[in-house]
């Protein structure tokens, strides 16, 4: 029993955040990749990775009036203009994004963190990373914001907040929440 607990990795979170043309898992396309390795407690990073995509083919037609707008108004469709197709090509990062998960599992076992959990596994999963190498469970913000509106709970730093969208910004403000909920949960509310 004692060589098991000794084979056992270490949890981490695994932060992930998409931008994309939409939010049709099947169909939209990714734009911005971005995820980051802490430990379970938010605290300490074991890595990131961020990057815009260059589809093949972008049409603006493709885009839903409010996703056009927050990826104008966010510079992420100026990012995509001016990107090199080589550098910034969905196969290119598809391969760093395998390898950087692929490290990481090495060491920890993922857990796959942020707002929308499953929205981002899903083009995860598009993107051809081994899903086997991330943990079953999830741990999506999400639930932690609604049981806090739910509980009327005077402090949620969520409420009106509004981000620009990009994924450095978006991985951090929950990082920034999740550190935020534990103190509030652990009593300093």
């Amino acid at each position: 029993m004692k060589e098991e607990a000794s084979l056992m990795k270490p949890e981490a979170l695994l932060w992930v955040d998409f931008e994309t043309t939409g939010t049709d898992r099947e169909v939209d396309e990714p734009l911005e990749v971005g995820l980051e390795c802490t430990d379970v407690l938010g605290e300490a990073s074991y890595g990131s990775y961020h990057h815009v995509i260059r589809p093949v083919e972008l049409s603006l037609y493709d885009l839903s009036p409010l996703t056009f707008s927050m990826h104008s108004d966010n510079g992420l469709l100026f990012e995509l203009v001016g990107g090199s197709p080589r550098d910034d090509g969905r196969r290119t990062v598809e391969n760093a994004v395998g390898e950087f998960v692929e490290s990481l599992a090495q060491r920890f076992t993922l857990v796959p963190a942020g707002t929308n959990v499953d929205f981002d596994l899903a083009f995860l999963n598009r993107m051809g990373v081994d899903m086997g190498l991330l943990s079953y469970r999830k741990f999506d913000l999400t639930t932690l914001r609604y049981y806090l509106r739910f509980i009327d709970c005077p402090e949620d730093p969520y409420t009106g907040r509004h981000g620009s969208h990009r994924v450095r910004d978006c991985i951090k403000r929950d990082i920034q929440d999740y550190r935020w909920y534990r103190k509030l949960l652990k009593g300093a509310w």
